[in-house]
């Protein structure tokens, strides 16, 4: 028979897999382009931080450098960013939205809110002990991954 513990972690389990599953499917954000989930996470990066350059993509994806460009070839083939250089230093290339970009990076900030609103609302049912505790517990969690990440 299970405890509580293992209860918990099963259901976290399903949790993280219900969501990655969802999360991972291609969508379309009213662009009728079909964008994946690193397309999106680059999309929503850009879109965030116009003027963004490859080194900081990647520091804020957590991804190489290398990885970089792979992704951004498809989403200026997709006419959803471009780049450009500006004047005063012609070395690094910048990178922005375009108007059908706006248009992804829109559709996508609806469906987080949408994805993410039942969520927020279970938490903001919570004491502020509770949520304290909840956010203090999964962050001990994370920490204990990282250093599972980094003994390996």
């Amino acid at each position: 028979m299970c405890n509580q513990s293992e209860i918990i972690v099963e259901i976290m389990m399903r949790i993280i897999n219900k969501a990655s599953s969802a999360m991972a499917e291609p969508h379309n954000f009213g662009t009728d382009e079909v964008l994946y989930a690193s397309e999106l996470h680059m999309l929503d990066v850009i879109g965030k931080n116009p003027g963004i350059n490859v080194t900081e993509i990647a520091e804020k994806l957590g991804i190489t450098k290398g990885a970089v460009p792979k992704i951004i070839r498809k989403l200026v083939d997709k006419d959803l960013i471009f780049r450009y250089q500006t004047k005063d230093n012609k070395k690094i290339v910048k990178f922005k939205l375009t108007d059908k970009g706006r248009i992804a990076f829109q559709g996508h900030i609806e469906f987080h809110q949408k994805f993410d609103s039942g969520i927020i609302k279970k938490f903001n049912s919570l004491s502020k002990t509770e949520l304290l505790f909840f956010k203090d517990t999964l962050s001990e969690i994370e920490q204990y991954i990282d250093s599972l990440k980094q003994g390996h």
